[in-house]
């Protein structure tokens, strides 16, 4: 959260320049950028309460009103995009897990490279082999894929997948591309579902 530190230490010394020439400035608005553990090591990882430790004393010094984006870190890890395994397949070169999910629920993947952690839920047969595996999706586009080379038991077909912290920048980014229509969302607590957002 340093750079957050120097930030608002730049940010404060213009705003006692602004206000010097008689302008009157209430808020400072440091955004967001505080991330997550996407690819689930168990890295220990700053929460918004650490940010705004670091900038406290600095903005009640000035009398300003603190506003932080903290976005992601507080809502990424709490849902998940569950997909079923339609299919297994390789070119020769390159293996597949082909799944009912795509770039229309999740397009972080395919828009920017961006990294989901991903996982079977289903059991594996025993006997299942552990290969490297783009996980794609069934939109017609080579940039519909979930994760590439990703380690992972050969699933039968109709497994169930996980792409994990699908909680910012999933639904908020769907679309209905090439008609496919919106997953429902469902909240689940104490093994009951509820749905909140039915299919669309």
């Amino acid at each position: 959260v340093d750079i957050f530190r120097d930030a608002a230490v730049l940010m404060v010394n213009y705003i006692d320049k602004i206000r010097a020439q008689g302008f009157e400035v209430d808020y400072l608005n440091i955004g967001g950028g505080l991330g997550i553990d996407y690819y689930h090591t168990g890295a220990v990882l700053p929460k918004p309460r650490n940010l705004i430790d670091t900038v406290r004393e600095l903005v009640l010094s000035r009398n300003l009103n603190l506003i932080i984006e903290p976005g992601r870190s507080l809502i990424a890890n709490t849902c998940c995009l569950v997909n079923h395994v339609t299919g297994v397949k390789t070119n020769g070169t390159k293996n597949f897990i082909v799944i009912d999910g795509s770039m229309a629920e999740l397009i972080r993947p395919s828009l920017y490279d961006a990294y989901q952690h991903i996982e079977l839920v289903s059991p594996a047969p025993q006997d299942a082999e552990i290969s490297k595996f783009d996980v794609v999706g069934p939109v017609c586009e080579s940039a519909d894929f979930l994760g590439k080379e990703r380690e992972l038991p050969t699933p039968d077909r109709g497994a169930g997948l996980v792409v994990h912290d699908a909680g910012a920048y999933c639904m908020s980014m769907a679309s209905t591309y090439n008609l496919k229509m919106r997953p429902p969302e469902y909240w689940v607590r104490s093994l009951i579902s509820i749905i909140i957002l039915p299919m669309c």
